[in-house]
């Protein structure tokens, strides 16, 4: 399985070189030719890569070539990724940077004469090791697949990957068992074993208590993945169907969630035409969907949820044993080499385990709260040894400010410091970090003000704030031009949000617990792509949202999905909702008890009735 997640790196790396904005950048610099040379040697070895997953099985050294190729490619990632930081970088400087800021860009080691001496040296480097293990393909008799029939095999490999950062929070007997069958199955690989029919037969009678099977043919269906991977070892078939026994829990996820994790690991292939990541990322969780993986799916629109059974989140545990790293107590010792997503059952745990430089890890994950984590300690450690750290999730922490070096993490791509009832401010070093493109700051209560600098984050594509201003800094948050999501949360003493400024791209709004809030300016010209909006307790806005706003002639809002959680000031639904009527697909009313009744219009919209049918059953009320 491995192999295809290098497959998916590689091409994700061949679609990056090959980009139009990557082509100019190195022409500019002087790298074009040195990028071009690497990129011929990632098709070669890409073109194979499907084709050693058909061999590797029981061949030790096949494995071992993949294990290097796959070295090297992480560290090809970190030398584009520094490409792109400093493309980043330049264009924030040239748009927002003072005489100062320029001239101290000139002299510190993003000068471009220094940047283009280092990146020629590691780019060269990389293209010699690569070279040197293309070339050893020929060993193994490795002849080039049709890409285009493995396609969707490969997708498929791609989400087991992605789950990485979802599954990685697990019991540390699981991770010990799993370890142990896995080098059984490595000693065992050339042993003849049990057939695959008889290891599923094994694998049932373990997992399940006797005709139970019958009522979840799905999961057999995963339980044939395992013992595929069990390679006819009776004690691997048998323990872990033993481990798995009767676990019928689902885990809950909002579709966003996920995919933007899986977007700032880079796990979702470059675009093509007009799409978007997110568009890709949510053809992924679909693809999931159609072969069963995920349960328990509800699609809004715009965004869905959906539940990942217990049983295949250990799958995608034991598949992803050499990436990831659960630590919940004191027995690991130290961090593989290969490990490249760590989640810690126990915040105290993290200073004591990384305690050496790593290019390899790129997530650190508390998913029980860092309620005892310091910030000066975890963030001085990921600074110090984490310095390719693309996610880092430290919600629930009780630190009360953030240190100024956080600026230092370039790659960082996800940042999670919500429900931080102690932190007071943040470094305005932040908003040097050009490829973020996840800032979340919800329920940070005591938060007196945003980092001054917003503009410079380019990359922001999703950016969720609590904070104790009075006025927001909607100049500074409408100039990221990136920004699809944008989530005002527990913010007590704003009374106005937006007023006439212009969000371009932003796609989806919500507005949470916001007591003395009492307009909300919206309309279709300065938010064109709006297509989702949220508003929940915020029990002083007024009904219509917005004053004045919907007597104003202009183009209408093309809004797919309103939801109106815990609004009890709303008796009727607000007039201007009836413009959005033709691109409306769901209205969701929550707790919204005070509702009298619904206008005509709401019935003779297209789609609108069986939605409404759907949402009044929650809430209790008949529709006529």
């Amino acid at each position: 399985m491995a192999e295809s997640f290098l497959f998916s790196i590689a091409e994700s790396l061949v679609a990056k070189l090959a980009s139009r904005a990557f082509e100019e950048a190195s022409r500019v610099v002087g790298l074009y030719e040195d990028l071009q040379d690497l990129t011929k040697t990632l098709s070669v070895v890409k073109a194979v890569l499907l084709d050693a997953q058909q061999k590797q099985d029981h061949n030790h050294q096949l494995r071992e070539w993949l294990s290097q190729l796959k070295t090297i490619f992480s560290d090809a990632e970190d030398v584009l990724d520094e490409f792109e930081c400093q493309t980043l970088r330049k264009r924030v400087v040239k748009a927002h940077g003072s005489t100062k800021d320029k001239v101290s860009h000139f002299f510190s080691t993003s000068n471009p004469l220094v940047f283009r001496y280092k990146m020629a040296q590691q780019i060269k480097d990389i293209s010699k090791r690569l070279d040197k293990v293309a070339a050893d393909r020929h060993k193994f008799s490795l002849q080039i697949n049709d890409v285009d029939t493995r396609v969707v095999h490969r997708r498929d490999m791609t989400h087991s990957r992605v789950s990485d950062s979802d599954v990685i929070g697990r019991k540390h007997d699981k991770e010990k068992t799993i370890e142990l069958l896995t080098q059984q199955n490595s000693n065992d690989a050339d042993t003849k074993g049990l057939s695959e029919e008889d290891s599923l037969s094994l694998f049932v009678k373990w997992a399940f208590k006797e005709g139970e099977e019958e009522k979840h043919p799905h999961l057999i269906n995963i339980g044939r993945q395992i013992v595929k991977k069990c390679r006819g070892v009776p004690l691997a078939v048998r323990t872990l169907g033993s481990l798995l026994f009767s676990k019928f829990e689902d885990s809950k996820i909002v579709s966003y969630e996920i995919t933007s994790l899986w977007v700032a690991l880079g796990l979702v292939a470059q675009p093509k035409s007009n799409r978007t990541r997110e568009d890709v990322a949510n053809q992924y969780l679909h693809e999931l969907l159609s072969r069963s993986f995920l349960q328990d799916f509800e699609s809004f629109g715009t965004f869905s949820s959906f539940a990942i059974h217990d049983l295949l989140h250990d799958v995608a545990l034991f598949v992803a044993t050499d990436e990831c790293l659960h630590v919940s107590s004191n027995i690991i010792q130290n961090i593989p080499d290969h490990v490249q997503h760590l989640s810690f059952a126990e915040s105290s745990l993290f200073a004591n385990l990384v305690t050496k430089k790593s290019t390899t890890v790129r997530t650190v994950l508390f998913p029980n709260d860092a309620t005892a984590v310091s910030g000066k300690v975890v963030l001085n450690t990921c600074v110090s040894k984490l310095k390719c750290l693309r996610v880092l999730d430290l919600r629930g922490s009780t630190f009360e400010t953030l240190p100024h070096t956080i600026a230092k993490l370039k790659h960082l791509r996800y940042l999670n410091i919500s429900r931080n009832r102690n932190i007071k401010r943040l470094p305005n070093s932040i908003c040097n970090l050009q490829s973020l493109q996840v800032l979340k700051l919800t329920r940070c209560t005591e938060l007196e003000a945003l980092p001054e600098g917003l503009r410079k984050l380019i990359s922001l594509r999703d950016f969720a704030f609590s904070t104790k201003q009075t006025v927001l800094s909607m100049n500074e948050i409408a100039n990221l031009g990136s920004l699809e999501r944008l989530t005002i949360s527990s913010c007590p003493n704003v009374e106005s949000i937006f007023g006439g400024v212009k969000f371009p791209s932003l796609k989806t709004l919500s507005v949470e617990h916001c007591e003395s809030l009492k307009s909300l300016s919206l309309d279709g010209q300065n938010f064109p792509e709006l297509e989702t909006l949220i508003v929940e307790g915020c029990h002083n806005l007024d009904s219509e949202l917005w004053k004045g706003g919907h007597e104003k002639e202009g183009p209408e809002l093309k809004l797919k999905v309103v939801a109106f959680v815990t609004l009890t000031q709303l008796v009727v639904l607000p007039k201007w909702l009836q413009k959005a009527a033709n691109s409306l697909q769901f209205l969701i009313l929550l707790c919204c008890f005070n509702i009298e009744t619904f206008p005509d219009w709401f019935y003779n919209s297209h789609g609108s009735e069986n939605t409404l049918f759907n949402i009044l059953s929650k809430i209790g009320i008949s529709p006529r």
